[in-house]
């Protein structure tokens, strides 16, 4: 596996400045051919979750499936889940309608579904910003860190899918 934080000079920390990252990238990209590898480690350092994604696979960690929901996460995952099994519900609802009328009648329904969703992407978006707030900026001591960037790239991973799952049923919700 290629070291990308090597590729791009940087030092292997879960936190990094996305202009100096910036900077390095287009520096190096301009000083050398096209190179896919080098895009490839700037797209992933530049994404919080991937980049975590990426250490903590560089430093050993076991990221396989079936962990559980980390308990910063917990209440919002199943409030999000619930919301978004709403506005499933609804859509199912009006693909049904089999009449102008009857999808008119189901209009108010959405636009509170709208509302709703508007305040938990909102809440969503917050809550992953303070996430990110607490990456450590400098080195780290894996051998007793690890458990501790495990459960921060579980929140992080959790709550950009949530982010997503959330942006997507606003668009349905809007075509709808």
């Amino acid at each position: 596996m290629t070291d990308y934080f090597a590729l791009l000079g940087e030092a292997r920390r879960p936190w990094l400045d996305p202009e100096k990252l910036k900077e390095k990238y287009f520096s190096l990209a301009r000083a050398a051919p096209a190179d896919a590898e080098l895009n490839e480690a700037f797209r992933v350092l530049s994404d919080p979750k991937l980049r975590l994604h990426h250490l903590l696979t560089l430093e050993g960690a076991e990221l396989t499936a079936g962990r559980p929901v980390p308990p910063s996460v917990a209440e919002l995952f199943w409030n999000s889940g619930t919301l978004l099994r709403e506005v499933e519900r609804w859509l199912l609802r009006n693909q049904a309608a089999g009449s102008t009328l009857a999808r008119a009648l189901l209009q108010p329904e959405r636009g509170k579904l709208e509302q709703r969703l508007g305040k938990l992407e909102e809440q969503l978006r917050a809550t992953y910003q303070a996430e990110l707030a607490q990456l450590p900026r400098g080195e780290i001591d894996w051998p007793n860190e690890m458990s501790r960037m495990v459960e921060r790239y579980d929140s992080i991973a959790y709550f950009t899918r949530l982010l997503e799952q959330t942006a997507e049923k606003r668009f349905q919700l809007a075509a709808g």
